[in-house]
């Protein structure tokens, strides 16, 4: 990482650009196990006092979570290899040094400028896998892996990627984003379903990209007002990632987002399209809510909500997903508890 940027707090966030010239400043955070942001969105990065203000794009894993990863994925010396999202060329550097052979491994990114330097630096590694500049979420595949790994959050796993997967297989990747941290570990079964439990310990990645120039931007809720009425979720259920596991699950693409109005806490659930539901708390107590837009979106999390009482707030590990050539089936302890589909 020849630079990266370090959160220096504030709203919005400031980021400083750090680099080689800092000394142990830039260098010391790169051997913690911490995430590090390594690319701002530069149609919202601008320089501020302090830094830059900006969305981030791409990040440096934390170790911990690539090692996770990579030990449920259980490679062998002769596998094949697909990784979606090359990012800095780190993980991909640990896969090819795994492998017999770095040809074994295929890996893919949407952006140029990240397949670019990090085909320049595994080959100063001394491995030259295959890599791709394409958008890894939607690719068509036209041959199949022993092993896949996704280091991109994927709403959904498309037809050409569940028959990308050799019969017997595994693929391992961060679903539902933006609110999920469920990491599903998948095998292929040979008539192209894939089918697994959720990693114990979770794994959040930044969405994939569909566009090499678009970022991800936050869902306006839709104005106006249909229904209204006494919130029922408590404030600290929306800090429990397990909980909003459960929420992305039941309400695809939904993100969380944050705020105080007349001194009260604000918590909003906003879909793609749209739709909302907004509740207010008052040290820590919740009081109404509002929403609008084509979904019911507070019933359903309030139902998500009563669902994960009654159940003793179940860890990931409980839960898995079923993918077949038509649904996502979300279920729980087994796989004819299918909870939804999506």
């Amino acid at each position: 990482m020849p630079h990266y940027y370090q959160n220096q707090g504030g709203v919005p966030t400031v980021w400083r650009r750090v680099n080689a010239s800092d000394g142990p400043a830039w260098q010391d955070p790169i051997y913690t196990n911490a995430t590090l942001v390594t690319h701002l969105d530069p149609a919202t990065m601008h320089a501020v006092e302090g830094g830059w203000i900006g969305t981030p794009s791409s990040s440096s894993t934390a170790p911990s979570l690539m090692v996770r990863m990579l030990e449920a994925l259980d490679i062998a010396d002769d596998h094949t290899v697909l990784e979606l999202g090359t990012g800095t060329g780190y993980n991909a550097s640990l896969i090819a040094h795994r492998l017999r052979d770095a040809k074994q491994l295929t890996t893919a990114d949407i952006d140029p400028e990240l397949t670019s330097s990090a085909r320049d630096r595994l080959q100063a590694c001394g491995h030259s896998p295959t890599v791709l500049t394409c958008d890894a979420s939607e690719h068509q595949w036209t041959r199949t892996y022993d092993r896949v790994v996704a280091t991109c959050g994927l709403p959904r796993i498309n037809q050409s990627l569940r028959m990308a997967v050799t019969p017997g297989g595994r693929l391992i990747a961060n679903v539902m984003p933006p609110l999920s941290v469920g990491l599903a570990v998948l095998t292929a079964d040979g008539e192209g379903n894939l089918q697994g439990h959720f990693h114990p310990d979770g794994g959040t990645f930044m969405a994939a990209r569909h566009d090499a120039t678009t970022y991800a931007r936050a869902a306006p809720g839709t104005p106006g007002v249909h229904q209204e009425g006494k919130a029922d979720i408590p404030l600290e259920a929306f800090d429990d990632y397990r909980f909003k596991f459960l929420l992305a699950a039941h309400l695809p693409g939904v993100e969380l987002q944050y705020g105080t109005e007349d001194d009260r806490v604000m918590r909003r659930l906003v879909l793609p399209d749209g739709s909302s539901a907004e509740a207010q708390y008052e040290g820590g107590r919740p009081l109404s809510y509002r929403e609008s837009g084509k979904r019911e979106v507070w019933a359903v999390a309030a139902r998500c909500w009563d669902w994960f009482e009654q159940n003793d707030r179940p860890g990931w590990e409980r839960f898995g997903l079923t993918i077949t050539h038509q649904d996502h089936h979300f279920w729980f302890e087994s796989p004819d508890h299918i909870l939804t589909s999506f």
